[in-house]
């Protein structure tokens, strides 16, 4: 019983580490996207600044607060903001060739920024239901020490041995 108990943690702590390792590597796509979201929305911002001015109307459009500090949020915060640029991008006839050259860009760093935050959510929902997957091989595990120092008492006091000797298989 023991043994197997033994190999089940053995199994859980591989388990464990492989989840890990894949919410890591999904955490740093999570940064690589916001990155790459960052990149495009300056080169953008820096365009629009070139055509209009950061005091303009079509500036105050896309940018309600400066682009600043929309890039300096992280990438959940960024996202609906590039939505609603890429929305106005595409609503509008007016807008110069200039800044709507940027719509693919963008919508490509949307898409990255979308699927890294799911594989992120995904690999950390993981981690979680393994982790309640450790709390029940706790509770087995108990239970199996209990059954095995129930056996080991048993086992002494039909051989007449002192508890201690029961103690010693513990630490």
């Amino acid at each position: 019983r023991v043994r197997g108990v033994l190999t089940d943690w053995e199994n859980l702590e591989a388990s464990r580490r492989v989840l890990r390792r894949a919410a890591l590597q999904a955490s740093a796509h999570v940064h690589v996207a916001d990155a790459t979201l960052d990149s495009a929305l300056a080169a953008f911002a820096r365009d629009l600044v070139a055509v209009t001015g950061k005091e303009s109307n079509l500036y105050q459009r896309f940018f309600p607060e400066s682009h600043e500090e929309i890039i300096a949020m992280g990438l959940e915060s960024e996202l609906p903001v590039v939505t609603l640029v890429l929305a106005q991008l595409g609503a509008n006839p007016d807008i110069p060739a200039q800044l709507t050259a940027h719509a693919d860009t963008l919508r490509a760093g949307l898409r990255l920024g979308n699927a890294a935050l799911a594989n992120r959510a995904d690999a950390l929902a993981d981690l979680g239901r393994h982790a309640a997957r450790e709390e029940s091989w706790g509770e087995t595990s108990l239970a199996s020490l209990v059954s095995v120092r129930r056996a080991l008492e048993k086992m002494a006091a039909a051989r007449a041995l002192p508890l201690s000797w029961v103690s010693a298989f513990f630490r």
